[in-house]
């Protein structure tokens, strides 16, 4: 017997490498040692696990509280930028699953665009909050926060080519302190 959430974390880290087009119903049965009559009594069929292999990551995510602890402010931000070392829950992936599934956004289901649509929206305003909370006075936290949001995406896809964890923690403490200063 399975459990969905099961599934979905062992499903979340073959979407996240392979991306939904790459991955076959073949990988899915390997990595759940379900067979596919199984899965698709539970999902509707490939599409609709990777959408609820999304969903599920993206509950996690912000059940880390990230972006959210307090008191807000910069040591939120830099928790959040380091997310993509990949060293937090189940799936100690590199980057970030949904940055990675950029890469194929115009052929993700409807439902799995409007997921990864509202989560930055999510993230951006939590960013926001966490840079109005800071110390330094900003005229302009939306522009700042896309600017962050941006540099974490190239960040996560710069993870695929395989630098090291103290190469990534340097670009990030490097940013950080550039941006901290503007």
């Amino acid at each position: 017997m399975f459990s969905r959430d099961d599934v979905l974390n062992l499903t979340i880290p073959v979407f996240w490498k392979h991306g939904l087009a790459e991955t076959t119903v073949q990988d899915l049965e390997k990595a759940t040692r379900v067979n596919k009559s199984g899965l698709y009594a539970e999902f509707q069929n490939k599409e609709d696990l990777f959408t609820e292999s999304l969903r599920r990551y993206f509950e996690e995510l912000q059940q880390t509280g990230t972006l959210t602890s307090k008191p807000l402010g910069w040591e939120n931000i830099e928790r959040f930028m380091r997310v993509a070392h990949g060293n937090w829950g189940h799936w100690r992936q590199k980057g970030c699953f949904s940055v990675n599934s950029m890469r194929e956004f115009s052929d993700l289901p409807s439902e799995a665009r409007v997921l990864m649509n509202g989560s930055l929206t999510l993230l951006k305003r939590q960013m926001v909050k966490n840079l109005a909370a800071t110390s330094q006075q900003r005229g302009d936290n939306d522009t700042l926060a896309d600017l962050i949001l941006t540099f974490f995406c190239g960040v996560c896809i710069l993870q695929n080519l395989g630098p090291s964890v103290e190469e990534i923690d340097n670009k990030i403490s490097q940013f950080l302190r550039l941006v901290r200063m503007a």
